[in-house]
């Protein structure tokens, strides 16, 4: 079949564009420096101020959900969220936790997860998911110990207790509180992450998330140390400002 010349044709219309508003630096090595005139709008000071917008917009829209232990969907609404962060973010204030003794989340996703991350992003206290892998297919821990030795943490989170147990007795230094959200494990001392959830939240931590900033560290990311040891890579935005961390380990 045939088809006629004219729907070959490239389809041509007018578009309209913008008019960019921007000055030019050409520099003397032959770089070209871009910056427009226009100033930038307001934007969120905290990555949790949307939390707090939403909470107060649209309180029982769902934020989290995943599925129980019976298969049914468990849901957390932006105003539980809220609350919940701010009470773990108390508990946590409480504990004296900070850039040189963060948070170290050794489970996987989920919802105790996610509330955990948000309360250290309220409360200005950075925190580090650690890849599963580390605690329950290594045979010597080594990568999660030397985790470990680098953030030197004050609090470390699994959410399985048992699951997590050998990691925990391996690689954990004395003296580290473990908070697990199910079964607790025999002789080991912890803390049911319930506990964290039913802290009663104060002025404090509404003071604490009124210093965050941009400076602030949200929490470490590590590379998964293919080529070597595994490396801290610092998130910031989310309260200690990143010099006096980074100073603090160059000295060390």
């Amino acid at each position: 079949m045939s088809v006629p010349a004219d729907d070959l044709s490239p389809r041509i219309r007018a578009v309209s564009l913008g008019r960019p508003d921007y000055e030019v630096e050409r520099r003397a090595d032959g770089s070209i420096v871009l910056r427009a005139r226009a100033e930038l709008g307001a934007f969120p000071e905290r990555m949790t101020d949307a939390l707090v917008e939403w909470a107060a917009r649209e309180p029982e829209r769902t934020l989290f959900a995943a599925r129980g232990a019976d298969g049914g969907w468990q849901h957390i609404s932006y105003r539980e969220a809220l609350q919940k962060a701010r009470s773990i973010g108390e508990a946590l204030l409480k504990r004296g936790l900070s850039a040189e003794r963060p948070v170290v989340i050794l489970s996987g996703n989920d919802l105790d997860h996610a509330m955990l991350a948000l309360a250290c992003m309220y409360a200005g206290i950075p925190y580090a998911p650690v890849s599963p892998a580390y605690s329950l297919i290594s045979a010597d821990f080594a990568k999660l110990k030397q985790v470990m030795a680098l953030l030197t943490p004050g609090l470390v989170f699994a959410s399985d207790g048992q699951q997590f147990h050998r990691a925990v007795m391996t690689a954990i230094p004395d003296g580290v509180e473990i908070v697990v959200s199910r079964h607790l494990p025999s002789g080991l001392s912890c803390t049911a992450f319930a506990e964290l959830a039913e802290t009663s939240a104060t002025a404090a931590i509404d003071s604490a998330n009124a210093c965050v900033s941009g400076d602030t560290i949200a929490k470490f990311l590590f590379t998964s140390g293919s080529t070597g040891e595994p490396k801290a890579v610092i998130n910031t935005g989310c309260g200690a400002p990143i010099r006096r961390w980074c100073g603090r380990r160059s000295r060390s």
